[in-house]
């Protein structure tokens, strides 16, 4: 696809321009920018109408309401443009524009930003991207998570926690507690390993220590993590050798690996919860 940013020509802006040249062109698309691609004598205006005209797909950040980005978002909208919006946390976005697909950032997190557009890109089409339906409901996030039996009641507080996701049908949260008696138990691992766009690992000695998890769960999390920019969430529970591990060190445990949650207080790992549904929170958006 050719992906034109619409985006507030300054240095204030350096960082998100550079965090989505480098996914767009990841993804085997063509980034286009106004400012890098207009010649003399044409006009800005004459080579923004150009631009926009040949593009496929529009990806704009409405951050602070910039006045000349809304105006170029209105010409794109007025077109019928794919839009993909992007903003600042926080930020208050116009009604006209609220219904629209939206990513939201935070400058401290910028590998959100990066990770959540590789999602939407990769292997994206164009429809992905128009206005959504009224008539058409959101479609699911499957939050898969894996787990040591011996690690239940874990899993079971942290169900609590992502709840109200559920409820208002933004998540549909995995376990191995969802497959019925009967069912081919590894067909359903398989599959719901395949749709799931996030993966939380409850990881203690007892998980480190699974077969299972090692042999089956883990590889083709490790191999979607890498290719399509699945979210991996580990929350270390007790002591054990995460740390030392070559292919779950890779990402950032939720709390500190040296502080897991078998040492806290009930208050601290409410906190930890609170944090994953905080990352669950940003991923549905």
């Amino acid at each position: 696809m050719r992906i034109f940013l619409l985006i507030p020509f300054n240095e204030g802006f350096t960082d998100i321009s550079n965090v989505i040249r480098e996914v767009v062109q990841k993804t085997n698309h063509q980034f286009i920018r106004l400012d890098e691609v207009i010649e003399p004598p044409i006009s800005i205006t004459d080579a923004f109408h150009k631009e926009i005209e040949k593009a496929d797909l529009i990806i704009a950040d409405v951050s602070n309401q910039n006045p000349n980005v809304m105006y170029e978002l209105g010409i794109a909208q007025s077109l019928n443009k794919p839009t993909l919006l992007i903003a600042q946390k926080g930020e208050i976005i116009p009604f006209d524009i609220s219904n629209r697909r939206i990513i939201f950032y935070e400058r401290e997190h910028l590998f959100v930003l990066s990770r959540e557009l590789q999602r939407f890109l990769q292997g994206a089409n164009v429809n992905d991207f128009t206005k959504k339906s009224a008539t058409n409901s959101p479609k699911k996030t499957m939050v898969f998570i894996s787990y040591s039996h011996i690690d239940t009641e874990y899993l079971e507080r942290l169900k609590i926690h992502l709840k109200p996701f559920e409820k208002k049908g933004l998540i549909d949260i995995w376990s191995d507690t969802k497959i019925k008696a009967g069912e081919k138990w590894k067909e359903q691992i398989e599959k719901a390993l395949e749709k799931s766009v996030a993966a939380i690992l409850l990881i203690s000695a007892d998980f480190l220590a699974s077969d299972f998890i090692i042999d089956n769960e883990l590889p083709p999390l490790l191999k979607s993590a890498e290719e399509k920019g699945k979210l991996i969430l580990p929350v270390v529970l007790k002591p054990c050798r995460f740390t030392k591990d070559e292919n779950l060190s890779k990402f950032q445990a939720v709390n500190n690996p040296n502080v897991p949650l078998s040492k806290m207080d009930d208050n601290g790992k409410e906190e930890i919860y609170v944090k994953v549904a905080d990352y669950i929170d940003d991923l549905v958006r």
